[in-house]
């Protein structure tokens, strides 16, 4: 067992423990506390959530039950927390929009659980094998956050492929925030092939825009990579399922759209396109707020809600025996 994995357990032992010391933590909320937070997270709905109309529509919502005296039973934040949430979601469903509970004072940085360390499962870069006819396969379980530890880990997991005459990439399971690091994973299948004379170096991939329909992060594949590409024609599936969200959607998407270039295979994802943004509103409540949503450079659409749509739908434990069986077809054509 490698130190950081040794670290990031000792570190997960220690906030696991901290959490069963903290669940007797739960702040209490008189009249006015309860006040100040349900029309603080409707300020923050209305204000920043990427949709504008339903979250006015569930800010106006929660404010007419806090008049009517609906919540005076949920007197602690916990409480508060699950009421509030399930109401917003009633109008406003996404991921990302809740008022959340935290078993620990969050104006206290010695409480809040340390992160794992990034690179102790290298980055989420789980597994390479062969599966027969030069048929390679790629897990990833989740898209971690990049930096050059991260970049140079990539190129160690993609180069594995890039002799393969076809390739599985299973992001079953596997979501994460790194879309940057998805833009990082399509740049060793994609090349540019809107032109036969003309190729761009890098490929723009799509986009998080705000309810202003500004673009506030560009995703783009990169013009130099570490390591040797896969390509951009060779037979490329990727594995989906009702557990595949956030960045691991958006690889799964882009791949899906640009040119066709990847064929996924399983069951619809997660649905989940939008990034959000959390603030502390007492002492054990923070919002959560969904601030942007992802733009296909394509479809100027995305996945939200209904998910990555496969192209060859399967249960998805058989969903790496379908793709398998697709690629050795297309190998012998």
């Amino acid at each position: 067992m490698g130190k950081d994995l040794k670290r990031w357990m000792i570190a997960a032992a220690l906030c696991a423990a901290l959490g069963a010391h903290a669940q007797a933590l739960d702040e209490a909320l008189d009249a006015t506390a309860r006040a100040h937070v349900v029309n603080e997270y409707a300020r923050r709905l209305t204000e920043l959530h990427v949709d504008p109309l339903r979250a006015k529509a569930a800010a106006d919502n929660i404010r007419q039950r806090l008049a009517r005296g609906e919540y005076d039973q949920q007197t602690t934040a916990r409480a508060l927390a699950a009421r509030v949430s399930r109401d917003v979601a009633a109008i406003a469903p996404d991921r990302h929009t809740y008022l959340e509970y935290v078993p620990y004072d969050l104006a206290d940085e010695r409480q809040r659980p340390q992160p794992p360390v990034q690179s102790a499962d290298n980055f989420g870069l789980r597994k390479f094998e062969t599966l027969g006819a030069n048929i390679g396969y790629l897990q990833i379980s989740r898209f971690a956050p990049l930096d050059r530890a991260a970049m140079e880990a990539a190129g160690r997991f993609m180069s594995q492929a890039g002799d393969c005459a076809a390739l599985i990439i299973d992001v079953r399971d596997a979501g994460g925030d790194g879309q940057a690091m998805a833009a990082l994973l399509a740049s060793y299948l994609l090349e540019d092939r809107r032109s036969y004379f003309f190729k761009d170096k890098q490929i723009h991939l799509h986009d998080q825009i705000d309810r202003e329909g500004r673009v506030v992060a560009e995703y783009w594949t990169s013009a130099e990579v570490a390591g040797k590409r896969f390509g951009g024609k060779k037979p490329l599936y990727v594995l989906v399922n009702d557990r595949t969200s956030a960045a691991a959607e958006a690889f799964a998407y882009d791949l899906q759209q640009y040119v066709k270039r990847a064929v996924v295979v399983g069951a619809p994802t997660m649905g989940d396109a939008r990034v959000s943004v959390r603030q502390r509103v007492s002492r054990q409540l923070q919002t959560s707020v969904a601030i942007t949503r992802a733009s296909n450079v394509i479809t100027r659409a995305n996945w939200e809600g209904s998910g990555v749509q496969p192209d060859q739908m399967t249960a998805p434990d058989q969903a790496l025996d379908r793709a398998l069986a697709l690629a050795q077809a297309a190998l012998k054509r």
